[in-house]
């Protein structure tokens, strides 16, 4: 009898013998490496044929893909509300990225094109520019099978990884070994990848549940750049569009920088008529999650700017539809559709990112993301603040030459839960955005304050449809401007007075502001008064002139003619990098509203200021915490200081104008503020800013905080409200810009641009005004009588503002200055020292301070508080510190 082995031998000779046994093992030998390749795999033909599986994806390149060239876009499908990775953010934020493929030996060489440089296509500039820059090679992908004609790669590496950043922005590692396709589609001359990324680290966070595996959609488009008959239109520095930079070395142009600005090809199909349909029409399409109750202020902000086309003969070049009436599903992030997206990831913004061609500057696509966190305006973040928050809400630090990019701010926020930064990231300025939402937020919130103190204007806090509807059509108009190629225009709200503004028949006519384009409050006027529209409901005359610049179909002098009309005051224009917290012009803002600034930071302190006594009985219900009241108060109280700050850039102000020589009524690049508007900025700061704060005691007591610890909500360090050291935190923001060595450099320059014997609102006069209005008390001949510790010669927030300001007076002398000595120092930052004759000053009235003190203590018929005595006593030593220490001179070489 046979073994049981030697049973198994002789099944295995009769198996191999059979018919079938033979035909699959010729089958398995005729098996090519490219079948082997793609066994198992899904097969997805477009634009590209591709196969996934898993964590690998192959794509087989033919022969005709080689060479050309291909967009790259990357955003986050599904974010996790950290940092800048939110659903629907843009990824890159700078030019987008052009790839192709070559192949080079046995792999295929992925190439990003360098395409701001270029010269003429033959002679020597194009000869020797080639010798001067180069593309990058980033990926060398191996070839799987050789013996076919097209080239199957593995692309897995490319997307499997964290080359975009995506970790590393919020301190994250990519996992490669987790994380795997989400998604992968291809069309006729796209294909849309999305990779379910896994990142791990340490940080924590109440929106990530465990740290050590976070998913992230990362969704990338890639297209096919392919012909087009676009023809680019050359930038104007007055007119704001987003630009496409090349330098053409074979052009006669400054610096050879050719400037073309963003916009759509749009033609009309009828160029005959006076109006014509579009050949095609910028059609977006509005995605299923906007609440039905606000589809219609959406529609509108839409439409708005079909009143821009329809003067250039195009009939609704702009053409909205809702998602679900498109009559087929489509992924929001498929290049070939502009959506709106709405979505809530509590970052409090909205953005209109778009792809562009980066040689001519044609937008290809584009979409909104439109976040609805700001209409969440009820918020424990108003009910304290950091120095940071103030910083931010007073227009970032001036210390620093440049605002944070979107993922630093937006970590920031998250770690420190600060008021979101006013600055924000636009996809191809970077550092230059639309923080719109951001304020918007703080907006709502005062309004809500104000509104529920005038009698049945506002039940519980919630405002009226009416005033949400106008805020949200403006966002739409703003937000659809930038998908248009608009950039910001900060100076379009001191287009009109307050009083013209407020007129609601040509508010709706013609706007309340020359451009949706600027970050426009919420217009609340006093009580009353007559309140004209809460928000421009309508583009103004700047939208008109720059979308014609931009489509009309004038070329050569007739489209020069246009841009020279920017002399006409509704088309005044400056933008963000006009309105950085160190910059000159006091017209261009965030968030102010008038002609007059000072005018309007008047109207919004007093109604801030006449609102504080009655906070409790208007925010709090029966049965209701005391917390909306700190909150409401919270608001109103930093409405008034960041509007106080509007002021502190008139001392020191510089007017900018972007005129052309040669048009009419141009005026100088550079005009000084008038030195009576100077004057008075200083007048309200004293009268408002530096003067005792009148709080009703009986308030105070009830701001309470939101007693609840747990993730998501913020801790205090004191639950009773810190109220000197709030008011001392703006006041020393207020302080640093009129002190800051810019300021003074440039009060000290206005000496010497205007005519011997016209006015000007000198360096010296600026700092005597600024000792008058915070050392008032130190006046020995205004001294006298006899105070107490209840009732102190000089009170609590007047003491914490003459120590602030001795500080920074003191902060002026130590400073190195543009001396002699400095002036030729390798390590100067030119603009950033302070004038040297701002120290001497600056010393001067420190010792004047010294000798106030001593006869003021010396006096006779005054007798002082202990808090009074103490206070001068104590500043007197920090003073004569300064006088005394040593000036340090920096060595030359």
């Amino acid at each position: 009898m046979l073994k049981p082995c030697a049973w198994s031998l002789v099944i295995a000779i009769l198996a191999a013998s059979s018919p079938l046994y033979a035909a699959e093992a010729a089958a398995a030998k005729k098996e090519s490496k490219f079948d082997k390749q793609i066994k198992d795999k899904t097969k997805i033909e477009g634009m590209w044929t591709m196969y996934h599986k898993d964590q690998k994806l192959l794509v087989d390149l033919k022969a005709s893909d080689l060479g050309k060239e291909y967009l790259i876009s990357t955003s986050i499908a599904k974010g996790i509300g950290v940092g800048s990775v939110l659903g629907g953010m843009s990824w890159g934020f700078g030019d987008d990225a052009l790839w192709t493929f070559k192949k080079v030996g046995d792999k295929i060489h992925v190439i990003r094109r360098n395409v701001r440089y270029k010269a003429s296509k033959k002679g020597p500039t194009a000869d020797a520019l080639k010798l001067a820059f180069s593309d990058s090679v980033l990926y060398a992908l191996p070839i799987l099978d050789t013996d076919r004609s097209s080239h199957l790669v593995d692309v897995s590496k490319i997307f499997m990884s964290d080359d975009a950043g995506i970790g590393r922005s919020i301190g994250y590692a990519f996992a490669s070994d987790r994380s795997t396709w989400e998604k992968v589609k291809a069309f006729e001359k796209n294909v849309e990848l999305r990779v379910a990324a896994v990142y791990q680290g340490r940080g924590t966070s109440d929106a990530i549940v465990d740290p050590r595996g976070v998913t992230v959609q990362v969704h990338h488009s890639i297209s096919e750049l392919g012909k087009s008959d676009y023809k680019p239109r050359l930038a104007d520095d007055r007119v704001g569009y987003f630009t496409t930079v090349i330098k053409d070395f074979s052009s006669d142009e400054d610096e050879h920088f050719i400037r073309y600005i963003n916009r759509w090809n749009l033609q009309k199909e009828d160029d005959k008529g006076p109006t014509s349909v579009p050949k095609k029409q910028i059609t977006f399409f509005i995605e299923e999650t906007v609440p039905h109750r606000w589809l219609p202020y959406v529609l509108e902000g839409f439409k708005e700017w079909n009143k821009a086309f329809e003067k250039l003969g195009y009939y609704e070049a702009i053409n909205v539809r809702r998602q679900g009436e498109a009559g087929f599903d489509f992924d929001p992030e498929d290049i070939r559709y502009n959506t709106f997206r709405w979505i809530t990831a509590e970052a409090g913004f909205a953005m209109g990112p778009s792809r562009v061609n980066p040689k001519t500057g044609e937008i290809l696509d584009a979409d909104i993301i439109f976040d609805a966190d700001f209409l969440k305006y009820w918020s424990t973040k108003y009910e304290t603040f950091s120095s940071n928050d103030v910083a931010m809400m007073m227009g970032g630090d001036p210390l620093t030459n440049e605002e944070l990019p979107i993922g630093q701010f937006l970590n920031q926020r998250h770690k420190s839960a600060a008021q979101p930064h006013e600055l924000t990231q636009h996809r191809h300025l970077p550092g230059q955005g639309c923080s719109l939402c951001n304020g918007l937020q703080h907006q709502m919130g005062f309004s809500a304050a104000v509104l529920m103190s005038r009698t049945g204007a506002v039940k519980k806090g919630e405002l009226p449809e009416e005033f949400i509807g106008q805020a949200l059509k403006e966002v739409v108009m703003h937000e659809v401007g930038h998908t248009l190629g608009l950039r910001h225009n900060f100076k379009a709200s001191a287009w009109k007075t307050l009083e013209e503004i407020n007129d609601p028949e040509k508010g709706a006519a013609e706007g309340t502001v020359s451009s949706v384009m600027d970050y426009t409050p919420a217009n609340i006027v006093p009580k009353g008064q007559k309140q004209g529209l809460y928000f421009p409901q309508t583009i103004g005359p700047y939208d008109y002139w720059a979308i014609e610049y931009g489509y009309s179909d004038k070329k050569g002098d007739e489209l020069k003619a246009v841009a020279a009309r920017s002399t006409e005051p509704a088309l005044d224009f400056a933008t963000d990098e006009d309105t950085r917290s160190y910059d000159s012009d006091p017209l261009s803002n965030r968030f102010d509203l008038g002609k007059d600034p000072l005018e309007f930071a008047q109207r919004q302190m007093a109604t801030a200021a006449s609102l504080w006594p009655e906070v409790v009985e208007t925010t709090v219900e029966d049965g209701d915490g005391y917390q909306r009241a700190r909150q409401a108060f919270g608001m109103l109280f930093s409405e008034y200081w960041r509007t106080a700050y509007f002021a502190a850039r008139f001392p020191g102000g510089v007017y900018v104008n972007r005129d052309h020589k040669g048009s009419k009524d141009a005026r100088a690049p550079y005009e000084l503020v008038e030195p009576e508007r100077q004057r008075a900025a200083m007048k309200l700061l004293a009268e408002s800013a530096f003067s005792t704060q009148n709080f009703p005691p009986e308030i105070l007591n009830y701001l309470a905080a939101t007693r609840w610890n747990h993730w998501g909500v913020r801790n205090y360090i004191r639950l009773d409200y810190p109220i000197h050291e709030f008011v001392a935190m703006m006041q020393s923001r207020i302080l640093y810009r009129l002190l800051h060595q810019i300021t003074l450099a440039r009060l000290l320059d206005s000496e010497l641009k205007v005519p011997e014997g016209a006015d000007v609102y000198t360096l010296a006069e600026h700092l005597r005004t600024l000792v008058q209005a915070c050392f008032s008390e130190w006046q020995p001949q205004e001294a006298g009588g006899e105070f107490t510790n209840r009732k102190p010669y000089i009170s609590s927030f007047r003491r914490n503002l003459q120590r602030l300001a001795v500080k920074q007076f003191a902060d002026v002398v130590n400073m190195p200055g543009t001396s002699m000595w400095t002036l030729t120092s390798p390590f100067r930052l030119s603009g950033v020292d302070m004038p040297e004759d701002a120290r001497t000053l600056a010393r001067l009235h420190l010792a004047d301070l010294d000798r106030q003190i001593t006869a003021v203590l010396g006096k006779e018929n005054l007798k002082l508080d202990d808090y009074s005595r103490a206070h001068l006593q104590d500043c007197q030593e920090r003073i004569r510190k300064t006088l005394n220490s040593q000036v340090q001179i920096r060595s030359v070489d």
